[in-house]
């Protein structure tokens, strides 16, 4: 199907950010939210974002108003859907609020709509249940910032026809973005990846392998990460780290169980960098680093690593997302400077898997090996 005109429902920073990179690559779009607040300030953003881009040259004076021309915004829902070819849903994770947007969705748009939702972590097939057309259903999770970052993961239903996918396909390209499949599974492909990075550092840390300052040292100087775990944990805002972790476990089970520093952090709302307080303490007078471990950092690195490779390894043994798709969602989406595949061709596939059976002897079921390695 040939999209023209899409309706974003949610005018926060993930919505006017879908609103902004459609409006400005061709699309008509007409942005949808409860209150008049909430429409004026995703608007305001907007228009902050297009006069950023013409004040660095990314943009012309022409350009801006077609921009803007293309861009309509409400607060009756019905009106917005009722020609839209693709409705891309960003309002805030919870799941019974969505389904009733979505049930509602189901009854306003036309019958050859495409449902699309921004989700981070919720399964695509509930979402779907609430509707008449789980063929029609699909996942496009962006990232934030929603201009600058290049990732969608086209996130597939089980009953998610293939038009809909190739339509979801082509709209992220319109946009500007780089699309990666994976079918319907805790995660989807970024999170179910990166949180092992995190969770693995807090267990070395809380083990008193490592102090916290040497395995950031140990991603950054050694593995050229851009932030080390504790510092991107901070940075992302440990309440959502927790939640993304809390939601894998409750579906996955224990192998994503958040540790209990982290939980500790987020109960005293000590939730990073917008709290001034996560892992580390921002402004003011900063607190002493920890007195090193002498761990290898090499080592370190290694050790992190590994179970990262492991969980790639397994979504594309069950099925969920290629090699390729990893490499580049995990590149695009998670800043990493290789994919995981990447990771294990460069440590040697012999090595990682020596590597595993120590840890799988010794630490048990959560670092087994994968089939692929078998």
């Amino acid at each position: 199907m040939d999209v023209k005109r899409i309706a974003v429902i949610g005018s926060g920073l993930m919505g006017s950010g879908i609103a902004y990179v459609s409006a400005w690559n061709g699309f008509e779009v007409t942005m949808v939210d409860i209150k008049q607040e909430a429409i004026d300030a995703g608007m305001e953003r907007i228009r902050n974002d297009v006069m950023t881009g013409i004040e660095k040259g990314k943009m012309s004076l022409a350009d801006a108003e077609g921009l803007m021309g293309r861009l309509k915004a409400t607060t009756d829902q019905a009106e917005a859907v009722k020609d839209a070819d693709l409705v891309i849903e960003a309002i805030f994770e919870n799941m019974e609020i969505k389904k009733k947007v979505f049930a509602a969705l189901d009854e306003q748009a036309p019958a050859h709509t495409i449902l699309a939702s921004n989700t981070s972590s919720l399964s695509i097939d509930e979402l779907a249940s609430a509707t008449k057309r789980p063929e029609k259903f699909i996942g496009m999770h962006y990232f934030s910032p929603v201009a600058a970052m290049k990732l969608v993961e086209i996130v597939i239903g089980e009953k998610t026809s293939e038009d809909t996918i190739d339509t979801a396909v082509a709209v992220a390209k319109k946009q500007g973005k780089i699309p990666v499949k994976a079918k319907n599974s805790p995660g989807f492909i970024v999170n179910r990846v990166l949180m092992p990075v995190l969770r693995e550092a807090i267990l070395l840390y809380e083990q008193g392998v490592a102090s916290k300052e040497e395995i950031d040292t140990a991603l950054t100087v050694h593995g050229k990460f851009p932030a080390g775990p504790f510092t991107l944990g901070d940075f992302v805002g440990l309440d959502v780290a927790y939640h993304t972790m809390e939601t894998l476990y409750q579906e996955i089970g224990e192998c994503f169980k958040p540790p209990e520093t982290l939980k500790k952090l987020v109960d005293s709302g000590a939730l990073g960098t917008k709290t001034k307080k996560g892992f580390y303490e921002y402004g003011g007078a900063s607190a002493e680093p920890e007195p090193p471990k002498g761990a290898d950092p090499q080592w370190l690195l290694t050790r992190i690593s590994v179970p990262v490779i492991r969980e790639a390894m397994i979504l594309v043994d069950e099925g969920i997302a290629t090699k390729d798709d990893i490499d580049k969602a995990m590149k695009l989406g998670a800043n990493f400077p290789m994919g995981p595949f990447e990771m294990a061709e460069s440590l040697g596939l012999d090595k990682v898997k020596v590597e595993l059976k120590k840890l799988h002897q010794e630490l048990g079921e959560c670092y087994s090996i994968p089939k692929m390695l078998q």
